[in-house]
């Protein structure tokens, strides 16, 4: 098998985790571990998990929205947050729930997720509807992208930095606001040169940055 053979099957290896982690957190909202009633408008199927799986996503979701909710308060929401890799998550929705305004919140993802996650929000007036402001503005989206005024879920390879920069510009990321980066089981799929290469541009290029990173351990 060539090289080139070898990176496409890690590719779409890396792309189907967003399935199982999605369907994992399904199920365990089904069982009533947490609330979240966007989700299933994304993962129609929900397969049996262990108790394990359950407690172990609920303490997943449950650690990530806590530190986000403190680090918007902290900010009084003059701030951005940045998720990579950010599959069919629905923290932004579940932020407008609460009462969290951010000035952005920016997604990215493989070119195949995000097609289908854009494919789910034009086709749900809920997931639409946080998306509208006072003022009328415009959702503009095509086949893998989708721009709202403050939110904004686009296609990326997190292996190329040109591109990543490029659509945070086309998202209007403003790199002297204090911006939240969120990596919740991505750098352990990167090459460790690639996710330093990263973490080096966000560590340069904007003014202030907090990260979230949840990773597997041995």
């Amino acid at each position: 098998m060539s090289s080139g053979n070898r990176q496409l099957d890690g590719d779409e290896a890396v792309r189907s985790t967003n399935d199982d982690a999605s369907t994992c957190k399904r199920f365990a909202v089904q069982l009533g571990y947490w609330s979240d009633p966007y989700l299933p408008l994304m993962v129609k199927g929900a397969e049996r998990k262990t108790p394990e799986i359950n407690r172990g996503y609920f303490a997943r979701v449950a650690g990530i929205t806590t530190l986000v909710h403190k680090f918007i308060k902290a900010m009084n929401g003059d701030c951005q947050v940045v998720n990579f890799g950010a599959g069919f998550d629905t923290l932004f929705w579940k932020l407008q729930d609460a009462g969290l305004r951010v000035k952005k919140f920016v997604e990215l993802d493989f070119p195949n997720v995000t097609s289908r996650k854009c494919h789910y929000i034009k086709n749900s007036p809920k997931l639409m509807q946080a998306l509208q402001t006072e003022d009328g503005d415009e959702v503009r989206y095509n086949s893998s992208d989708l721009h709202s005024d403050v939110y904004h879920l686009v296609s990326a390879d997190l292996r190329k930095l040109a591109e990543v920069e490029a659509k945070l510009v086309e998202s209007s990321i403003e790199f002297g606001r204090p911006t939240l980066f969120l990596f919740e089981c991505v750098l352990v799929y990167m090459p460790l040169q690639l996710s330093n290469v990263l973490l080096q541009f966000i560590a340069n290029k904007f003014t202030t940055t907090f990260c979230i990173n949840y990773e597997q351990v041995h």
